[in-house]
Parts: structure tokens; C-alpha cells; sequence
């Protein structure tokens, strides 16, 4: 389910560079809107990582069984 978000997260912000190219929003709010966006990217990449290592297998420590 997360990765879908975060797929879903890149077309929203394919389609605000395309807004801002297009002229559709001026430079002032693609920037603050960029900088949300990083910030929510951030934050996704995180949680993402987050659960990747929760699910990963335990390594052996020390090399005792």
C-alpha cells in the first residue's frame, strides 16, 4: 500500500512541474509548493525505510546460533 502512495506522490508532483512549465502557477507557489512536497517525501521515504528494516531478517550477532 505505501508504495502505491509513493507512486501516486510522484505523479502529483510530475503534474506540478508540468503545471509550473505550463505556466499554470506562478514561481513563488511551485516553490513553497516544492518545498511541502520534499517534505512529505521525505516523510514517505522514511516510514518506508522504517518498515523495510521492521520486516528485514535479523541478522546473527556475534556469530552465535
Amino acid at each position: 500500500m505505501l508504495n502505491k502512495v509513493i507512486t501516486r506522490f510522484d505523479i502529483v508532483k510530475f503534474f506540478t512541474q508540468l503545471a509550473w512549465e505550463s505556466k499554470l502557477i506562478s514561481t513563488d507557489k511551485y516553490s513553497s509548493l516544492l518545498s511541502d512536497l520534499g517534505e512529505i517525501g521525505r516523510q514517505l521515504g522514511g516510514w518506508k525505510k522504517g518498515l523495510q528494516s521492521k520486516n528485514s531478517p535479523v541478522t546473527n550477532q556475534g556469530g552465535k546460533q
